[in-house]
């Protein structure tokens, strides 16, 4: 069944408009005095017709046209011009209208091929749409290669930290235990202060790769938009090199110039790493095919309005032809090499971030490209010290998981602040609920063998109503389409692994709120 267009008519002729009136609805329009109708009609493609008559000059009409095509970029313009069209269609066409038409003896079967045109466009746009989502995602795995020669080394560094520190505080923790009760004191003091030194090592190590993973989940997994927040520039810089830096400096000299007092801008989270780590593969590829020196140069700097980042390459430069279109979706001057989606990608990213970004290039000199992004109200950006929130009753909170050795650890750590009971599947969850289910707030796992976190809400939509909306949910990772839809279905908090013990127990105390 064919979808319905939507139609806005703006006409000085009464006779013309409701001969379009009665043709149209024949061809499948619904006609609206505003845009917002769309969101009463089922099934509504957009972007809809505007229809509008203009009997002025063939000046007057191409002005107006240009108005109404600046006006609503989405929306088709169809222009009815009086008969005939000729005269103006060149004109119109050349300023965006999507069709012109004419109020002659054949007005409604123009106004049916134009239809049938129009259904077609919206179609294709959409199929071009998912394409293009596509394409992106496997431009950003294809970034994936670079980033995992630096991955192994980044993450097995602080994996050592924290065996080494661990082991060492559990050894003299055995050593100490194992002397008679009047010795453990003194003992006690004396390693106290080692040991929180080796765990605050043991905390920042495992902060560091949970930051690197979830900077890789922004390579390996179509994300939902996110809100802008405070971003520093100089962060994702270091971030990026911690993960591609060794792989890059096999390639080429690597020079960094950051300005030290940079502040923050507003984006959504990792979408500035996304196009730095682009950045730096484009001028790698470069170099491929330049002499001399080959040098990857990054800077960061700021003025009144705006904070830049730069990144340059020595490589062969750029043609004058192909400045213009070096943004282009599929363009690429590398034979064999990538979609060339690869810039068209970072600049959509910049774009939506509220920047803009440039390049300048010479042959044979390299190319710069410059990413330049407002600067926020100085209010923005000020980081406040995260505070504990304060003890508020002992809460019961029942913890869900497969993994035994997180349990105990999650239960550890909450055991101080609530009463807590740890299950293993949901199949215990649903039997200890079946004894009491005298439970404030319910943190369940996602994923786990057999049935899910979201099979464990539903059932407890269906046996303990009173539990669902009391529910947690986190997860290392969700990978499948399907369950995160299922899980925005729920409503729930949904936190990332490893969970933050300061967000876990707002959100279990906000929750029980």
């Amino acid at each position: 069944m064919s979808q319905a267009l939507l139609a806005q008519l703006g006409f000085e002729l009464v006779e013309t408009a409701e001969r379009l009136r009665a043709a149209a609805y024949g061809a499948g329009l619904v006609f609206a005095d505003e845009w917002d109708l769309a969101a009463e009609v089922p099934d509504m493609e957009r972007p809809g017709l505007l229809v509008v008559e203009d009997r002025s000059d063939p000046t007057t009409c191409k002005v107006r046209t240009q108005s109404l095509v600046a006006a609503d970029p989405d929306a088709l313009i169809v222009v009815v011009v009086p008969f005939p069209r000729e005269i103006s269609e060149d004109a119109l066409r050349e300023v965006g209208a999507f069709d012109v038409i004419d109020d002659g003896p054949d007005l409604e079967r123009q106004l049916a091929r134009t239809v049938t045109m129009a259904r077609r466009f919206v179609k294709l746009e959409g199929e071009r749409a998912a394409l293009g989502a596509d394409l992106a995602h496997r431009e950003r795995l294809s970034a994936l290669g670079l980033l995992a020669a630096g991955v192994g080394h980044e993450v097995n560094n602080p994996c050592a930290a924290i065996l080494a520190n661990a082991s060492v505080v559990r050894e003299q923790l055995e050593s100490l235990l194992a002397r008679p009760r009047y010795q453990q004191a003194d003992a006690l003091n004396e390693r106290a202060g080692d040991w929180l030194e080796a765990l605050g090592d043991c905390i920042g190590a495992s902060r560091r790769i949970t930051s690197i993973v979830r900077t890789l989940h922004v390579f390996s997994r179509r994300a939902p938009e996110s809100e802008p927040e405070p971003v520093q520039l100089n962060e994702a810089v270091a971030t990026v090199l911690r993960l591609v830096g060794k792989e890059v400096r096999y390639q080429a000299d690597v020079e960094v110039d950051l300005d030290e007092a940079l502040p923050f801008v507003m984006a959504p989270p990792h979408a500035l790493t996304q196009v730095l780590t682009n950045l730096v593969v484009n001028a790698l590829q470069a170099l491929e095919g330049g002499f001399g020196r080959k040098c990857v140069s990054i800077r960061t700097s700021a003025d009144e309005d705006s904070v830049m980042l730069e990144v340059s390459d020595t490589g062969p430069g750029i043609a004058p032809e192909h400045l213009g279109r070096i943004f282009d979706p599929f363009f690429t001057t590398k034979t064999g090499q990538g979609t060339g989606l690869g810039l068209a990608i970072t600049r959509e990213s910049v774009l939506r971030a509220g920047g803009d970004i440039f390049v300048e290039s010479e042959l044979g000199r390299g190319a710069k490209f410059r990413v330049v992004m407002p600067r926020p109200p100085e209010s923005v950006g000020r980081r406040r010290a995260p505070s504990m929130p304060p003890a508020s009753g002992r809460l019961r909170v029942m913890l869900v998981d497969d993994d035994d050795m997180l349990l105990r650890s999650m239960t550890r750590s909450l055991r101080e602040r609530f009463e807590c009971i740890p299950v293993s599947s949901v199949s215990a969850a649903l039997a200890s609920l079946a004894d009491d289910d005298r439970i404030d707030v319910l943190v369940a796992d996602i994923v786990m063998p057999g049935e899910n976190g979201v099979d464990l809400y539903d059932h407890l939509l269906d046996r303990h109503p009173h539990l669902a909306p009391r529910t947690v949910f986190f997860s290392g990772g969700v990978s499948s389409e399907g369950l995160q839809t299922a899980i925005e279905r729920t409503g729930r908090p949904l936190l990332g692994k490893p969970v933050d013990l300061l967000e876990l127990v707002r959100a279990v105390r906000d929750v029980a709120a």
